[in-house]
This record gives structure tokens, C-alpha cells and sequence, in this order.
């Protein structure tokens, strides 16, 4: 697990964070389909090529790319929230997660809680309209589950709205924010 307390993201910080994330996955889908290139190109079967470029389109624009805007989306809200002290960004070799420490006030955490999600939905939505035959747009209107209970972001929003004008402890960090170069 990689872990990191920032006081703010800043892009290098933020690089860092993203890019490696998930790299089982990233490993074992490259190679099957660098694998399928390959078989494709020796086998001249241009349909076999074309799906795989679209199959590695909608893995980084798609998937990756939506989960990574979602976390960032909560990053960007928590960096500017009064009171919060830091931010850690974890990454395991599956998942990311920010967390912020220090204290928010209810609807700072509302706002952090709804923002995730929510890019991502305006994001799938701009897709949709401009182009829907790519179906890159799913990836990102999905995340509008988000918003509802079943989920972390969702039990957020609601625990926040309840305390809107209260200010919520949160997490103490254990080493103190980092300068970010």
C-alpha cells in the first residue's frame, strides 16, 4: 500500500498517486492484449486488432479514467475545506481513497462527498452528447450510484446534510502533512 499526507495536490503528487494504481490489473490486461495485437497482426484479422484498441480504450478512458476524476473530484473540495489539516491519498494495488484530517464543516463535507461522483456524471453526460456511438460515456454516468446509500460517498452526503453547519472531527494524521513539490 502506498500512502502519502499532503496539505494540498499538487499535479506530480497527484501522478504519482494515480498512475500506478490498480497495476495487477494494468499488468494482466496489457499483456492479453499486447498478446492479442500480436495474434491479430500475425493472423491479419484487422477486426481482432480493432477490438482490442477498443477494449484499451474504454479500460483507460473509461474505467481508470472515471475512478481517477471520482477521487480527485473529493481531493479538490477537501484541499480547499477550512480545518482540514491534510489529506492522505492511499493507493493499493486495487483501490484508491482519499482521507482527510483535522475537522470540516458539514456541508464542506457534503460538497467533498457529492463532488466525486458528480464530475464524473457531467463528464458521461458531455460524452453522451458528443459522442454516444463511443459508449465511453457509461464509465462515467455510472458513478451516480455513488450518491446513493449503498455506498460511502452516499452515507457521506446523508451524515453531512444532517450536520451541515456542525464541524465534524475527522482523522488525526499520524506523520503531519508533507510538502509537495
Amino acid at each position: 500500500m502506498w500512502s502519502r499526507a499532503v496539505d494540498r495536490i499538487r499535479p506530480r503528487t497527484a501522478l504519482r498517486w494515480l498512475l500506478p494504481a490498480a497495476w495487477p490489473v494494468r499488468l494482466t490486461f496489457g499483456a492479453a492484449a499486447a498478446t492479442t495485437l500480436l495474434v491479430a497482426a500475425l493472423t491479419t484479422q484487422p477486426a481482432i486488432g480493432l477490438a482490442v484498441v477498443i477494449v484499451i480504450t474504454h479500460d483507460v478512458f473509461g474505467l481508470w479514467a472515471s475512478f481517477a476524476i471520482h477521487e480527485l473530484g473529493h481531493a479538490v473540495v477537501l484541499g480547499t475545506a477550512p480545518g482540514v489539516s491534510a489529506i492522505t491519498l492511499e493507493r493499493t494495488s486495487l483501490r484508491l481513497s482519499v482521507t482527510p484530517h483535522g475537522s470540516i464543516l458539514g456541508r464542506d463535507a457534503f460538497l467533498a462527498a457529492v463532488l466525486g461522483p458528480l464530475c464524473c456524471v457531467a463528464i458521461g453526460l458531455l460524452l453522451w452528447a458528443l459522442a454516444p456511438q463511443s459508449f465511453l460515456h457509461i464509465w462515467y454516468l455510472v458513478h451516480g450510484v455513488f450518491l446513493t446509500p449503498l455506498f460511502s460517498d452516499g452515507r457521506t452526503m446523508l451524515r453531512a446534510a444532517a450536520a451541515w453547519r456542525a464541524r465534524i472531527p475527522l482523522p488525526a494524521s499520524d506523520s503531519g502533512p508533507e510538502k509537495t513539490v
